[in-house]
């Protein structure tokens, strides 16, 4: 790029930055200010500033994406509940907060599989609790921000409880780590089809060596082509009509198809010897966490993972549910994301 057009590209985005900044002077001007008393630490102010900003702006929606995107292009700032990295990566805030009762809460989330596991067990059922690390754990090239030593060393405080526990378990982060930092998606909280695939063939692999005797099926995967993709943590940077100019940068992720063919035809009725159990991370089909596991024990499998909810309490409607009291499975596979543990249960 010459010098002239490298002029003429800052002179472009200094007048996109003060065209930003005349909209969102208005709006500050003509709204009541917040009670300077309000907390500046812990985010109250900025919270209840952008709540009267977009409240007061007559053109709300232009208002919310013309403040987010000169939040983001002149201060490089992102809104509450996402952390920007390096090269336009996000991660969710959940991944770098120390919340009140951090190790009683480790201790309990273990204690609570543990638990799991002793139930399960008496009714002749193998549990695998499958713990996925942060995003920040393993893109940790692009994060910028520091995270507190209780949030960096959680994953491995956790395992080490497990352990104490007696409870086996698989780390999903040699899978993930695998892939690479292709294994999360860049502007979301979640693992990429890519991770999710790596991690269902870590599974796959784990299981094969127990003595289950899964019911097998004919189970093939194809991939489907790509579609674009935004991530949930684009929430916090709502840019708008000024995306293409500030960002964040359009994703495309990979699709894939799961069929499965058994003795009583496409997902029959028959005895499905495994239940899968989750967060987000299993429930969504962007992911194809189903899908992948499927192919890779060649089984079919009920999936009891909900979004919204963390881990547990889909385990606790699972462990009260008539497929449990009927037609139990062999085997439950447990996806746990380590950020949820260190949380109240």
């Amino acid at each position: 790029m010459t010098p002239d057009q490298n002029r003429s590209d800052l002179m472009v985005s200094l007048g996109f930055v003060s065209a930003l900044a005349l909209i969102g002077a208005s709006a500050h001007l003509s709204m009541k200010q917040p009670d300077p008393k309000v907390g500046f630490t812990d985010g109250a102010y900025q919270t209840l500033y952008e709540e009267r900003f977009t409240d007061t702006n007559p053109v709300n929606d232009l208002a919310i994406h013309a403040f987010s995107a000169l939040k983001l292009a002149a201060l490089g700032q992102v809104s509450q509940g996402a952390v920007r990295g390096v090269d336009n990566w996000l991660f969710t805030a959940e991944e770098f907060e120390v919340h009140a009762g951090f190790e009683e809460n480790l201790m309990a989330s273990a204690q609570e599989i543990a638990r799991v596991k002793d139930v399960l067990s008496q009714r002749g059922i193998s549990l695998l609790p499958v713990i996925v690390p942060d995003k920040a754990e393993v893109a940790a090239q692009y994060v910028q921000t520091p995270r507190h030593a209780r949030v960096a060393s959680r994953h491995k405080t956790f395992l080490a409880h497990l352990a104490a526990l007696d409870v086996s378990y698989l780390d999903a982060t040699a899978a993930l780590e695998q892939v690479g930092v292709a294994s999360f998606v860049k502007d979301d909280t979640h693992w990429s089809p890519a991770g999710s695939q790596a991690v269902a063939e870590a599974v796959a692999e784990r299981t094969g060596t127990m003595p289950l005797n899964l019911t097998k099926a004919q189970v093939t995967t194809e991939p489907m082509g790509e579609t674009s993709f935004d991530g949930d943590l684009l929430r916090y940077v709502p840019t708008g009509m000024f995306r293409p100019l500030v960002g964040p940068p359009q994703q495309r992720l990979a699709r894939f198809e799961t069929t499965l063919q058994s003795d009583t035809g496409l997902f029959g009725d028959a005895q499905v010897d495994v239940a899968l159990v989750g967060t987000s991370f299993s429930a969504k089909d962007e992911w194809h966490f189903a899908g992948f596991l499927r192919q890779g024990l060649q089984a079919d499998l009920l999936n009891f993972a909900s979004e919204g909810q963390g881990p547990f309490a889909p385990m606790q409607s699972f462990l009260a549910s008539a497929t449990l009291r009927d037609k139990p499975p062999k085997l439950v596979i447990w996806e746990i994301p380590a950020r949820y543990t260190s949380k109240e249960l």
